[in-house]
């Protein structure tokens, strides 16, 4: 039954972000996982003196060398303010308006809905 359920949310992750509830983000097998807490200059494109530079995690999806299947771990550990940071990720698939491959899934982790953003569930379909 778990593994019914597994295959589904990845399924459903193809065409919507997914938001689930108590599973750890191992369960997935390989993805690229990003960490709720990590700072919001490490989810946005830079322009520096020397060009324009990606967060590495992004960086490395367009090169093909990480999985295209994306996890937000932890979405509930950060206040709901912080959560916003993820807005563009969830809603476009984008970073700094920079589309992420269109093969991309993408699936966040809580362990409490009531700490979840509204805008995060907004963007999300919710399996419990």
């Amino acid at each position: 039954m778990a593994d019914i359920k597994l295959r589904d949310i990845i399924k459903l992750s193809k065409i919507s972000p997914v938001l689930v509830v108590g599973l750890p983000a191992t369960i997935f097998g390989e993805a690229t996982v990003i960490n709720a807490d990590i700072p919001s200059k490490n989810l946005g494109i830079v322009n520096t003196a020397n060009g324009l530079k990606y967060p590495s995690w992004f960086f490395e999806i367009l090169k093909g060398t990480a999985s295209h299947q994306i996890i937000i771990n932890g979405i509930d550990k950060i206040d709901k303010e912080s959560q916003e940071k993820f807005y563009e990720l969830l809603k476009y698939k984008a970073i700094s308006n920079v589309e992420l491959p269109h093969d991309c899934n993408i699936i966040v982790i809580a362990e409490n809905l009531k700490n979840v953003s509204a805008t995060i569930l907004n963007h999300c379909q919710v399996i419990k």
